[in-house]
């Protein structure tokens, strides 16, 4: 598959701004945790609607609601999308930004075991051995220092079960953040009416205005993340998605957050497994590529 200049941009951008969200979540460290989810679920709705709107593609989110196949996994994935965005707001508001940034190194190795649990998926030796390396990272870790990474392998669970979901629904992919952001509004509307009302009122302009983008934040990415799979190699869209934990990292270390032994355990042999998984990958695609010419 040719790698498209104008895809490559997108691809680029959506995993910078990903990567900014640490830094946006922290100019509201002194909102509550849960109103700024709320104020997520709410605007990401709004934005995804007005963009399926503005591309003619209110339709498809129709038809997707009508999808009892699509509804039966996009129901379950709009709870775990909620769980790992309020996770990963409480975590970067309470000083725990590298604990994300390592979730987010762990999950294309987590979603990799899924592939190969859920889906069948055929692997290579030096992919279940990434795999492994990681994990014994985590097991030291716990021995070692009596430390369980929960945060970061509560994220990467969650958001690699979540991509499971959306994979089974097969929806498309801006229908499908809108749709799961609707499932969450009844439920979000009625928990700010009755808990949340006094913290929307101590909220300053400031403070309302960045909530609200916070919901541009989730439904711009998106988009340009669903051209960028279109029109780049799954493989380049792989070594992509470091760009965002790469960036987390270098933040929490600005923040002041210190690489503890825990943390540099895992670190340790996370990036190796990284390297490693990524050769297979490079591997495993070259292979494909002379088994298509060959046939």
């Amino acid at each position: 598959m040719e790698i498209k200049k104008g895809g490559l941009t997108l691809g680029v951008l959506c995993y910078v701004v990903w990567g900014i969200l640490p830094a946006y979540w922290n100019l509201l460290g002194g909102v509550n945790s849960l109103l700024i989810l709320c104020f997520r679920i709410v605007f990401s709705l709004v934005f995804t609607i007005a963009m399926l709107l503005i591309s003619g593609r209110m339709r498809v989110f129709l038809q997707t609601i009508k999808d009892k196949a699509a509804m039966r996994y996009l129901i379950p994935a709009s709870v775990l999308i909620t769980l790992s965005w309020g996770l990963f707001i409480w975590a970067v508001n309470n000083e725990h930004i590298l604990d994300t940034s390592l979730a987010y190194y762990i999950n294309p190795l987590v979603s990799f075991l899924f592939g190969i649990i859920i889906f069948k998926e055929k692997s290579t030796k030096l992919q279940l051995a990434a795999v492994a390396l990681a994990f014994t990272g985590m097991l030291i870790s716990v021995i070692a220092y009596g430390s369980f990474p929960f945060i970061s392998l509560s994220l990467a669970l969650l958001f690699a079960a979540y991509g499971v979901m959306k994979k089974k629904a097969g929806a498309d992919p801006l229908s499908g953040i809108a749709i799961e952001s609707l499932i969450m509004i009844p439920f979000t509307l009625v928990f700010v009416i009755m808990f949340m009302a006094d913290d929307i009122s101590a909220a300053s302009i400031t403070e309302l205005l960045l909530l609200i983008g916070g919901g541009a934040l989730t439904a711009i990415p998106l988009a340009m993340y669903a051209r960028a799979v279109n029109e780049l190699p799954y493989l380049v869209i792989g070594f992509l998605q470091y760009i965002c934990p790469s960036m987390s990292l270098v933040y929490g270390l600005m923040r002041g957050e210190t690489l503890s032994g825990p943390r540099i355990v895992s670190f340790m042999f996370v990036g190796p497994a990284l390297i490693i998984f990524s050769i297979a990958l490079i591997i495993s695609h070259k292979k494909s590529k002379t088994a298509v010419i060959n046939t």
